[in-house]
């Protein structure tokens, strides 16, 4: 899943919203999360008729003989998943992920694929839900943590919940502190700073994000943490984002 593209578009819908940055201070009431299983997150059915389960058998053998091994035919659906998934065409890359999770379905990619799926689709709560499954098996994974985090910061956007502000902070800590070279996780978490009003450690952590891709800074986050506070660096002004 490293190859990924990494969506963060979810920045720029935050801040143009900027009244949510007072949710810390105004909302103090925790959302309440639903309790979700397996079946609810994972979009295959069982067969029932004996016409479903012949099926089913004949696409298990099928796919067993073309790639040699259930485990090699799961890794090439999730590959054809994430093709997908990037294309946006997220109806398919749920139907493929399906399609892997009957070949094998301990391919911990698959239940990651759904829970970027999941975030694209703005169910936020299954997203979650099936990520951490995800991460309970690749704990020190960066981009895993990253993606953990990101669901729980569009979920802030959503709800207002400080919860979801704090622990992403801490999943997108985790992951700089493993992989120093997580540009994705500096640019959020500088996105957490600003909701968290340290304009401090905002453009500390955006400087590290941007340090080697200036030209890919989003100006509206820079625009309205320049509300906030002036460029410790004097990188950026007003006139350089208008």
């Amino acid at each position: 899943m490293r190859n990924w593209i990494v969506a963060i578009g979810l920045v720029t819908a935050g801040i143009s919203g900027c009244n949510t940055q007072n949710a810390i201070t105004e909302n103090k009431q925790v959302a309440q999360q639903p309790v979700l299983s397996m079946s609810d997150v994972i979009p295959v059915k069982k067969p029932v008729t004996a016409r479903q389960k012949a099926s089913q058998q004949k696409f298990l053998k099928d796919n067993t003989k073309r790639f040699k091994s259930r485990k090699m035919a799961g890794k090439y659906y999730v590959l054809q998943a994430q093709r997908n998934f990037n294309e946006h065409k997220l109806d398919s890359a749920t139907h493929l992920f399906g399609r892997a999770w009957l070949m094998d379905s301990t391919n911990n990619d698959i239940l990651w694929g759904y829970g970027k799926v999941y975030g694209e689709q703005k169910a936020y709560d299954k997203a979650l839900f099936i990520l951490y499954l995800a991460l309970e098996k690749d704990k020190t994974n960066p981009q895993l943590l990253t993606d953990v985090a990101t669901s729980h910061l569009n979920r802030f956007y959503a709800t207002s919940s400080p919860d979801d502000l704090l622990q992403s902070k801490k999943l997108l800590q985790e992951a700089v502190k493993i992989n120093p070279k997580q540009t994705g996780a500096y640019y959020k978490l500088a996105i957490n700073s600003y909701y968290l009003k340290e304009y401090e450690h905002a453009w500390e952590y955006l400087h590290q994000s941007i340090s080697s891709k200036k030209a890919k800074a989003d100006k509206t986050f820079i625009a309205a943490l320049l509300d906030k506070q002036k460029d410790p660096k004097g990188v950026y002004t007003r006139a350089s984002v208008q």
